[in-house]
């Protein structure tokens, strides 16, 4: 009875995990905007506070639509090789931060130079040009 219940709760579990997973796949194919943030495993300040600034201003401007999918949010470490496939479809070679607005990848929004010039010094300019990105690109 006691190997019958532990069974059955793995299975529940697993169940669990398998619908989480297809859920998140779903998101990010019904998303109208990728957040792509890449960067290798040895990052500088820069590189840390692009990460940081983006990702704080999504979650206090753009919360709403993450949870509902519009928007989704990948930070990407070119260095693993499960990430191959992202870097040489963007061909990246560091950090960057990528807008892509409904999958298309060749006509994206670079705010890689953006970030490395205002993340680290000027943050609220640089969280004020992706607010504004990210907003033309949803309209």
């Amino acid at each position: 009875m006691k190997q019958f219940f532990l069974v059955s709760l793995l299975m529940l579990m697993i169940s669990s995990l398998s619908a989480q997973s297809e859920t998140a796949i779903k998101e990010t194919q019904n998303a109208v905007l990728d957040v792509y943030y890449t960067h290798s495993t040895n990052r500088c300040a820069g590189c840390r506070a692009i990460e940081k600034e983006t990702l704080e201003t999504l979650n206090s401007q753009f919360k709403q639509q993450m949870e509902n999918g519009e928007i989704a949010v990948h930070i990407v470490n070119i260095d693993l090789k499960k990430n191959k496939e992202i870097v040489d479809e963007f061909e990246v070679w560091g950090s960057s931060l990528f807008i892509v607005k409904n999958g298309d990848t060749k006509n994206r929004t670079d705010l890689t130079k953006e970030g490395f010039a205002m993340a680290r010094t000027k943050p609220e300019e640089f969280r004020a040009v992706v607010a504004k990105t990210i907003k033309e690109q949803l309209n």
